[in-house]
């Protein structure tokens, strides 16, 4: 049987006491087959703009081209889709806290009418494919970040404005876990996320094989079967116990208890752990929706460790070259961490005989274009992976200054890939302020 039928869904579907069994003489193991799974997406942000020099690719005799700056993400030129110019038209008509409203918005495209009150903001593009997908990996989705919280922006704006660009709606930002140490345990640990006395027990015994549940009620059966009955009985519980295992972990990764992030990791290092934890928990079908933020918005870190001293935030406003040479390297570096993770998943099989870079959208997102001039309005994310789906493979789609599409067709674009139908936006929009129409060429 495939693997795509997940854990969780047959579990589901025999109950956690009870199996139903086989049509004795008539029953074929393994004709049924579920549908091929949608692909996982990973929504992969960055704080503070990136610049388009050093990010967007040139279109050369039909191949991208990366810029120097950007040289890690060449190897994925095969698997990627550059798209130049989008407005994120809800970050322009919200208020003056730039790195707030361009974060808030970036994944829901919705402007926010004050910075206080109830945080007002849409639901998300991942999670409104939560919502209408309704995955039944273990997590719905997660959301993961590396950075650390820090200012939350001009005006009294929430701190969710920068530090979420999940929503499931209204006043509802979902809260990143930034220790991998924790993310970990949710992940591989003990299996009880936390819980003690009676619930932990009951939280075991649903990690139980099912046929423990039913290993009486099955023997008792046996000893009223006639032989060629009981052959397919215990041919169906082999398959049984089989599939359990196989769908236990969609590799020996997955069953070889994986080892946890070293604890105190400095910044790098937890980025390099949750791109570890990120390709785990794809390949153990933990979750088949993410979002990771390499810093949060306004992030004022400063890498030193890159020799680029001096909050990233005020780089980004540089007043000189030496200031704007020490910006080039952190945003080099942050794309080299993209291109790191992109490997991870191009070099790890999935589930389908691809890969789980092929089985996955990946969108990779700045909170606005160039950081300087807080441009909403020339935003230019990426898109790798998707195979099959997405018309990623050294493509470009870059727009005129006179007719950008608002970055929110972007998302429309996603949901029609996920073949999710309807109205979600504001006003009869598809979604966000002004969804309205997929971009062409961005699906297959």
């Amino acid at each position: 049987m495939s693997q795509r039928f997940s854990r969780r869904r047959w579990l589901l579907g025999v109950g956690s006491a009870s199996l139903v069994l086989p049509a004795l003489e008539l029953f074929e193991v393994g004709t049924a087959r579920a549908a091929g799974p949608k692909p996982r997406l990973l929504v992969y942000y960055f704080p503070n703009g990136h610049r388009p020099e050093w990010w967007v690719p040139q279109l050369v005799d039909n191949q991208l081209v990366y810029p120097a700056q950007a040289a890690a993400l060449q190897p994925f030129a095969d698997r990627a889709l550059a798209l130049e110019n989008l407005s994120n038209n809800a970050a322009i008509a919200s208020p003056g806290a730039a790195h707030a409203m361009g974060t808030g918005t970036i994944m829901t495209g919705r402007h926010i009418v004050d910075l206080s009150g109830h945080m007002q903001n849409g639901v998300s593009l991942d999670q409104l494919l939560v919502q209408q997908l309704a995955p039944d990996t273990r997590f719905k989705s997660l959301q993961w970040s590396a950075g650390e919280p820090g200012p939350c922006d001009v005006g009294g704006s929430s701190c969710a404005f920068t530090q979420s660009i999940s929503w499931t709606g209204p006043g509802s930002p979902l809260v990143a876990t930034i220790d991998p140490s924790a993310a970990f345990e949710r992940l591989f640990g003990a299996g009880v996320d936390g819980l003690t006395g009676p619930p932990a027990d009951l939280r075991r015994q649903t990690k139980q094989s099912v046929i423990d549940f039913v290993r009486d009620d099955a023997r008792v059966l046996q000893q009223q079967l006639g032989a060629a009955d009981r052959t397919t009985l215990e041919a169906y519980f082999d398959a049984l116990r089989d599939l359990e295992l196989s769908l236990a972990s969609s590799g020996a990764e997955c069953s070889a208890d994986p080892q946890p992030p070293v604890p105190g990791l400095d910044y790098a290092g937890r980025v390099d752990a949750f791109h570890q934890l990120i390709r785990l928990a794809f390949l153990c079908d933990q979750t088949r929706i993410m979002s990771f933020m390499i810093e949060f918005g306004l992030s004022c870190r400063s890498h030193d460790f890159l020799a680029a001293p001096g909050g990233h935030h005020a780089l980004s406003h540089f007043g000189d070259q030496a200031a704007k040479d020490r910006l080039e390297k952190v945003e080099t570096w942050q794309n080299q961490q993209l291109g790191a993770l992109l490997g991870l998943l191009r070099d790890t099989p999935g589930t389908t005989g691809a890969t789980l870079l092929d089985e996955t959208i990946v969108l990779a997102i700045a909170s606005m274009g160039e950081g300087n001039g807080h441009d909403h309005g020339h935003n230019c994310p990426m898109l790798f992976g998707g195979t099959g789906v997405i018309a990623t493979g050294n493509r470009k789609l870059a727009f005129p200054l006179d007719a950008q599409p608002p970055l929110t067709d972007l998302h429309v674009s996603l949901l029609d890939a996920y073949e999710v139908e309807g109205s979600f936006g504001f006003d009869g929009a598809v979604f966000g302020d002004d969804g309205t129409a997929p971009i062409d060429g961005v699906v297959l």
